[in-house]
């Protein structure tokens, strides 16, 4: 029995382990997998990631990796370059021997893109190197291409462009195949620089243009910013000074999605400032390049910047000024031995050219430009030699042909797909008429359900004879008006109303024509009051009527006018031997209207009681309003019933 329960125990702890480790993969397994949201929302996630820091410590060796290079990624993307580059060597140091692979990979391609920003272009292009392989080995074929793709572009930044033209090619039909959407989009605004660096504009422009539609479609605003830049760039190059700096600023704009832009706010303003430079605006280019070079950013940027102030300080005629700018920008180019011998750093020749022809110096300066003349030519037939321009065709055309098999592959997929689709459609189709027909049905009773609860509330609040309100309603209606929502600036009147010997008129001509009376006054009433006004039938022959924002002159005149038109109107009934008689019918009215002494509806009630006796008592067929004097007399004969109003 002990060995069973140990046995037990033993299966119950293993249980446990697997379950605890399960998570851990689980988790790992979601910060592995954030890479679209990094790339959609950089800021909301990265505050994601730093709601894990306390913690991260607690957990495995493995997921405190992954969150480490999620973390350093959306720092990249951020601009946030010193966190990042902080990240990167945290991360290093976390480094153990069973790291996994993809991990090791991904932080090669970070320490290359570091060491391309610093300028070490031939450190970042062995890392990146190393990272490339590294992915082929392990079947990662989606790093291979974007280390490819970063280790092309780094050796475009030295002057090579053969090498890096055939890598891209394989790294296109390679994403082509993945059908990576975001992976191609990088290649073509790697595209983009390269062909730019080459002089060829218009080429240039149209790889930016596709990855900027690529990035705009994916929403990832860090590419899309890169893409406008290149954009910018390439224009700037090409003398479309308007355009470039049209780009800049709009660049300037999209980046404003991290909170800081700083190397961000740098590249717009050494954009806009070289723009600003190379069409003239010297004056404006000088403020432009002195905020430039005063933020934070790249060194050889910087350089760029130092020579183009140089040369506008010559146009100006500051030549000691202008010899400490190319000073500083040559002192930037000598600390990066990866930039000597390219077109930025001989350019220095050429302007030193101008400044010494400016110094009257003319045979230093020929001899300068002859020296910037020979570099350029070299350099020249180094980059656009037979072979190179062979090179491009050959993969333009390449890349064509790759394209057209990949899509006709594509199209086939893509049909099986489309007939897929058109069989859940069809089935959806039958589940939406079904569903509509569902809720047709739904409707229609719910609408009899509302006209019958409409036809109900009628029943319960209209008198069936007279067709006004019944007494339940008006008495509660004045209750309200009155009781709960009294104010002295809103006078009210009421009307009770009374037939004139209305026992006397069955009695003669029998109770369907006594009805028809009730019926024909109470739409006598209807139309001589406001829609505002409510009218009620309260007793046998009475009604009372509920006049808000009516003082007592108003009430009177009102009064009169539905006595004088009840006394005008004609009364019809067949006598019996079949005459067609005419009945004059006449109404007594007492009115009262709320004060300063009466503001309750049960005061104003009675007072209009007590005016309806004296209109009674003085000869019936007119309308009287209360007065103090009536305060004590006695009630009418009739036994008036004083209404309760806790009716509901």
């Amino acid at each position: 029995m002990q060995l069973v329960f140990r046995y037990i125990f033993l299966v119950f702890v293993t249980c446990c382990f697997f379950v605890a480790n399960a998570a851990k993969l689980t988790d790992s397994l979601a910060l592995q997998n954030i890479e679209h949201a990094l790339h959609k929302e950089p800021w909301t996630t990265y505050q994601s990631l730093l709601e894990q820091a306390d913690q991260i410590d607690e957990m495995s060796p493995n997921y405190k990796l992954w969150w480490l290079l999620r973390k350093a990624e959306a720092e990249n993307l951020l601009y946030f370059f010193d966190r990042f580059e902080a990240t990167v060597e945290e991360s290093l140091a976390a480094v153990h021997e069973n790291t996994p692979a993809r991990i090791l990979i991904n932080l090669d391609i970070f320490r290359g893109l570091i060491l391309q920003r610093e300028g070490h272009y031939l450190r970042s292009q062995k890392l990146l190197k190393k990272a490339q392989e590294s992915a082929l080995a392990n079947d990662y074929i989606a790093l291979a291409v974007q280390a490819k793709q970063e280790l092309a572009y780094t050796l475009s930044l030295t002057g090579v462009y053969e090498l890096p033209l055939t890598e891209l090619q394989q790294a296109y039909m390679e994403a082509f195949m993945l059908n990576n959407e975001f992976l191609i989009a990088r290649i073509n605004e790697v595209y983009g620089a390269i062909y730019g660096y080459m002089h060829d504009y218009a080429k240039s422009i149209e790889y930016y243009h596709k990855a900027l539609i690529s990035y705009q479609q994916l929403a990832y605003p860090y590419y899309e910013g890169e893409a406008v830049y290149g954009l910018a760039v390439t224009y700037r190059y090409w003398g479309k000074y308007e355009l470039a700096i049209e780009y800049y600023k709009r660049y300037r704009k999209i980046i404003e999605f991290s909170p800081n832009n700083i190397n961000g706010k740098f590249f717009a303003a050494y954009g806009i400032a070289m723009s600003e430079a190379s069409r003239g605006s010297c004056e404006q280019a000088l403020r432009s390049i002195n905020y430039a070079v005063s933020i934070e950013g790249l060194s050889d940027y910087k350089a760029e910047l130092y020579k183009r102030k140089s040369e506008c300080l010559i146009t100006e005629g500051k030549l000691d000024e202008a010899k400490i700018a190319l000073n500083k920008a040559e002192e930037i180019f000598y600390s990066l031995p990866e930039l000597l011998g390219t077109r930025w750093q001989i350019e220095t020749l050429k302007i030193e050219a101008k400044l010494a022809e400016a110094q009257g110096n003319h045979k230093e300066a020929y001899k300068l430009l002859e020296q910037f003349n020979e570099n350029e030519i070299e350099l020249l037939k180094e980059n656009m030699s037979d072979r190179l321009l062979h090179v491009r065709a050959t993969l333009e055309a390449d890349r064509q042909n790759v394209e057209i098999s990949l899509l006709q592959q594509r199209t086939k997929v893509q049909q099986l797909e489309f007939e897929q689709q058109k069989q859940a459609n069809t089935l959806q189709v039958y589940v939406i008429v079904f569903v509509a027909t569902l809720v047709l049905i739904m409707l229609f009773f719910t609408y009899f359900q509302w006209h019958h609860n409409k036809k109900l509330k009628q029943l319960s609040i209209r008198d069936p004879l007279s067709n006004s309100f019944n007494r339940r309603y008006v008495f509660n209606f004045l209750h309200k008006l009155i009781d709960a929502n009294y104010d002295e600036k809103n006078t009210i009147s009421i009307m009770v109303i009374d037939i004139d010997d209305f026992k006397r008129v069955n009695d003669l001509y029998g109770h369907p024509f006594g009805d028809e009376v009730i019926r024909q006054v109470a739409n006598i009433g209807a139309n001589i009051l406001r829609k505002e006004d409510v009218i009620g039938r309260v007793g046998g022959e009475e009604f009372l009527c509920v006049l808000p924002r009516i003082d007592a002159v108003q009430s009177l005149h009102i009064a009169q006018r539905f006595v004088n038109t009840v006394n005008q109107h004609e009364f019809i009934t067949e006598s019996n031997n079949g005459d067609i008689q005419k009945i004059q019918v006449s109404v007594s009215i007492g009115l009262a209207t709320t004060s300063k002494k009466v503001n309750t509806s049960t005061e104003l009630y009675l007072q209009a009681d007590k005016a309806l006796y004296h209109a009674k008592r003085s000869g019936k067929n007119r309308a009287i309003q209360y007065q103090e004097s009536m305060q004590y007399m006695n009630n009418s004969k009739k036994n008036y019933e004083i209404p309760t109003f806790d009716e509901k």
